[in-house]
């Protein structure tokens, strides 16, 4: 699998972590990714549930403050990442809508590297079946529930 769409990004306040954020389409397993979500060196985001990649790295810079300050709540920073999108401080309700559901076709997978962590980029491809496209705003538009996101955000029209 080529990741010449995937987006590689180094925040400047944390040079020593890679962060690399992925689209796929049309997956295919997003069953068998869910039961083994805990052991994946990854986050999966349902992309319904995202509407730019700057709410992404939003989280993502969030999580590595959370990290650096040791104030992190959940296992792993890329769970780290997933509690960071929600509005709420619930880590139960931070994965039911923001993480991986079985009926998911579009999925996000981010990940944080340390400096030894980079072989872990290339089982990202092993393990998500579907089709990488490249991250942009308007590819994620096309495939947010707007109405998803304004009840997890409690923004009602």
């Amino acid at each position: 699998m080529s990741s010449i769409n995937r987006c590689y990004t180094v925040l400047p306040q944390f040079p020593d972590y890679t962060v690399s954020i992925s689209l796929f389409e049309d997956v295919s397993n997003a069953q068998e990714l869910r039961s083994k979500v805990a052991e994946l060196p990854f986050a999966l985001i349902d992309a319904r549930a995202i509407c730019s990649r700057e709410q992404l790295l939003s989280a993502i810079y969030r999580a590595l403050v959370e990290v650096s300050y040791n104030k992190r709540r959940t296992k792993s920073l890329h769970s780290e990442c997933l509690l960071c999108l929600s509005p709420s401080s619930n880590i139960g309700e931070a994965f039911k809508n923001f993480g991986l559901k079985d009926d998911c076709k579009t999925l996000i997978a981010v990940q944080i590297l340390g400096p030894n962590d980079q072989n872990a980029v290339e089982r990202l491809g092993e393990e998500i079946h579907g089709r990488e496209v490249e991250l942009l705003d308007q590819t994620l538009q096309q495939h947010c529930d707007e109405t998803f996101i304004r009840k997890v955000c409690g923004h009602q029209r």
